[in-house]
């Protein structure tokens, strides 16, 4: 049994009995004359007040209530207590006239008449059986949503520093730097534009933890930088095409992810291919979503098999900051390409 249901069956037996002892209290200490049948019909209201109200909770269960919003928790609990109310009020006035115990001074109203006063006498007590009840599972669903909520936290700092260490590759910066140095002599002009690219990148890096999110052309602006740095590096071999529809530039997309997918596109694909250096890099609206992505050669399989982990960080990230609406894919193209491809909600 989880510990949910031993503490309801805590309070509902403990609740009961604390109804029974303190019938029983009043009834001895300020009675005036004696009650006929006065235990008989006690022990039937609790015995008929236990099993009905289990059977609330059941249709509270059932009928999920409980993840409704707030206002209309409220409503269907009163209207449920209401029910209740009247379903308890007609079983104790059956079961006492089936066991012979109904009390004299109610055997001259009508059937319905005696069940509609229990029913409201009854009535604050399945009432209160509510409001506790709802109470107790807002407390455990604010506790286990905090909980939830440190976890969430604890993996974000883990993602923040996990992104934070690969915001910038040390092989890049290496062959970045091996590149200018072999621009200072033969064509200054453009070492120091490499120069202010790399500090672009370098500066970057430094402030994307401060932020979850950037817009989509400042990310572009910085992919440009460090797409040049690589065309210098490959001796201006690598074809690069961008298919950006400019009413996406002022969209918000996590910062560096973009970086990474050209990371992988550029050392699966390019690196292997001397021949063919191709990659594009494309950003577009589909239906409700900012889709970017990259294209290029390479081995899907390969890719897939090198990145898994660093793809699923990606993917807890994207979760993290928009649930299930955002998406990451890594397909195959019709033309052998590997597209690496995000898709935001907008």
């Amino acid at each position: 049994m989880s510990n949910h249901k031993k503490t309801y069956w805590a309070f509902q037996i403990t609740g009961w009995t604390l109804y029974c002892l303190i019938y029983v209290f009043f009834y001895l200490s300020i009675r005036v004359e004696p009650q006929p049948y006065f235990f008989e019909q006690l022990l039937t209201h609790v015995f008929i007040g236990f099993w009905l109200t289990h059977l609330m909770r059941w249709v509270i269960q059932q009928t999920k209530i409980l993840q409704l919003n707030f206002k209309k928790q409220l409503v269907a609990l009163t209207i449920l207590s209401l029910f209740f109310s009247f379903l308890i009020g007609l079983c104790i006035v059956t079961t006492e006239m089936l066991l012979r115990i109904q009390s004299v001074n109610l055997s001259s109203f009508s059937f319905f008449n005696i069940a509609i006063r229990f029913a409201f006498s009854y009535f604050h007590f399945v009432l209160i059986w509510n409001l506790l009840y709802f109470t107790y599972h807002y407390v455990q669903k604010t506790r286990q949503q905090n909980v939830e909520q440190a976890k969430l936290e604890n993996l974000l700092k883990e993602l923040e520093i996990t992104t934070i260490k690969s915001h910038i590759n040390p092989q890049f910066l290496f062959n970045g730097l091996n590149s200018i140095r072999s621009l200072v002599t033969d064509n200054p002009s453009r070492a120091r534009t490499a120069i202010t690219m790399l500090s672009n990148i370098l500066r970057s890096s430094i402030q994307v933890d401060k932020a979850e999110k950037t817009l989509f052309e400042k990310e572009l602006s910085i992919i440009k930088d460090y797409l040049s740095l690589e065309q210098i590096r490959f001796s201006d071999q690598m074809q690069i095409n961008y298919s950006i529809d400019e009413d996406t530039l002022d969209q918000p997309v996590p910062a560096m992810v973009i970086q990474n997918l050209i990371e992988n596109a550029i050392k699966y694909g390019i690196h292997h291919n001397p021949e063919y250096r191709f990659l594009e890099l494309y950003s577009d609206y589909k239906d409700d979503l900012h889709c970017f992505g990259v294209i290029s050669q390479g081995s899907l399989s390969s890719y897939l098999e090198n990145e898994s982990n660093a793809l699923d960080e990606i993917r807890k990230r994207l979760f993290l900051l928009y649930g299930k609406a955002a998406n990451l894919k890594v397909i195959e193209d019709n033309q052998s390409h590997i597209v690496a491809s995000v898709c935001l909600p907008l």
